[in-house]
């Protein structure tokens, strides 16, 4: 009976320290991975890929977890151990033996230090391989703890109310704005960094081209009908379809078909098939930090955004990411002036497609809803219908009314501060 009950005990004190051993493990080895280790699993096309992204993404939510389940561990590892050694009686529980409770909770935590430092060496050496492996554990834990730590995110942002997010927000940009030695920056290398911060938080749904606005052509269309489109756009590169949009084949470039119209030996017969270049499939939630790791790995420069569903939602290129770093190029092609422009005193004209958190900060509104990204998704979504020119509405202490369509989409918009 004794024997027993002495088994049970140490239970109570391996099965703490064991479960403290293996989180720990878990812990380091999704810390090996890294952004760097994502891109050398890109670059070696090896399987698991979208697993390792998914954690990159949930580390903050998995370690938190993590802490939650190991410091349980630690307190009851420690308690379990004063009762297995000291076993006071009734009138000993009020002693306080300091020393002896002391002694014990500094064995326990050396006990557990080493453990924690081989669960440490084991978890970095076994690296994003063994990740891969425990993918659906470490996601398990996070996503069951999550109602804990979310609860644990609140209190911490109640303990900092005092502090305002605003003042956070301008000392940051006040430090943004500032180089190593103190020298204010310019105005455009100030944009490059925030473009830079933003692009792990930028999705491509939001600086795409949408399929409404792509220039494609049919597989069966001519070369030289290609070849007049690509002139007629100012587009260098344009996606190739069959029978529909949905169903791209590829990428028609001017250099290869150029080339070939060039070369003494070109076949007036050739087919515009001969010509695609792979495409680069993408869906609307890749990170802009991610993206531009796909156009580096595959040397390409134009890729195809699929929705939910699997159709073909628009287009991005390199261009489009490195606007969202250095802001608006315009080359020789560029017809029409895109940005908002201010006629009269809060009187503004813009394109329809201008992001609506643009113009927010741009005139110093704020527009609530969602569902759309730019500002004529934002005046369908209050319209109610197809808009035609002089549509108008109110909206706060504005006026916003539909200037200009083409077919039914929104062209242009006035905006009238009131």
């Amino acid at each position: 009976m004794d024997t027993d009950i002495s088994d049970l005990s140490s239970l109570t004190v391996i099965v703490p320290i064991t479960l403290f051993t293996l989180i720990s493990f878990v812990q380091h080895v999704i810390g090996t991975v890294t952004r760097e280790s994502i891109f050398i699993w890109r670059s070696e096309e090896r399987s698991g890929l979208e697993k390792l992204e998914d954690l990159f993404r949930k580390a903050d939510q998995s370690n938190s977890a993590f802490s939650i389940i190991k410091t349980i561990s630690l307190a009851s590892a420690v308690i379990n151990c004063y009762f297995i050694f000291y076993q006071p009686s009734e009138n000993q529980l009020t002693s306080y033996d300091f020393g002896r409770i002391s002694l014990i909770a500094i064995s326990a935590l050396i006990v557990l230090g080493v453990l924690e430092t081989m669960a440490k060496v084991a978890g970095r050496h076994s690296g994003p391989r063994v990740a891969v492996r425990i993918y659906r554990i470490a996601i398990f834990i996070g996503t069951t703890l999550r109602p804990i730590t979310r609860s644990q995110e609140r209190l911490i942002e109640i303990s900092t109310v005092e502090e305002d997010p605003s003042d956070i927000s301008e000392n940051s940009n006040i430090a943004m704005q500032m180089d190593d030695e103190g020298e204010p920056l310019e105005e455009h290398e100030v944009r490059m960094i925030r473009g830079v911060f933003q692009l792990d938080k930028t999705v491509v749904r939001e600086i795409m081209i949408p399929r409404v606005d792509m220039i494609t052509a049919d597989i069966s269309t001519p070369i030289n009908d290609v070849v007049d489109i690509m002139i007629r756009e100012g587009h260098s590169k344009i996606p190739i379809y069959r029978n529909e949009t949905d169903q791209i084949e590829g990428i028609a470039h001017s250099m290869d078909i150029l080339g070939q119209i060039r070369s003494a030996e070109s076949n007036n017969n050739s087919e515009l098939k001969e010509f695609l270049r792979p495409v680069l499939f993408i869906p609307e939630s890749k990170t802009l930090e991610f993206l531009l790791t796909d156009f580096q790995d595959k040397r390409m420069q134009m890729a195809i955004v699929i929705d939910e569903y699997g159709g073909v939602s628009g287009l991005v290129t390199v261009e489009d990411l490195v606007e969202e770093i250095v802001g608006e190029l315009h080359d020789e092609f560029d017809t029409r002036d895109l940005g908002i422009r201010e006629v009269e005193k809060n009187e503004f004209y813009m394109d329809a497609s201008i992001a609506i958190d643009e113009i927010a900060l741009s005139i110093g509104v704020s527009f609530e809803g969602e569902g759309f990204d730019t500002i004529g998704g934002f005046v369908l979504h209050e319209l109610g219908k197809i808009p035609s020119p002089g549509d108008a509405f109110s909206y706060n202490n504005l006026s916003i009314e539909v200037i200009s369509t083409v077919g039914r989409r929104l062209r242009e918009i006035k905006i009238l501060k009131t």
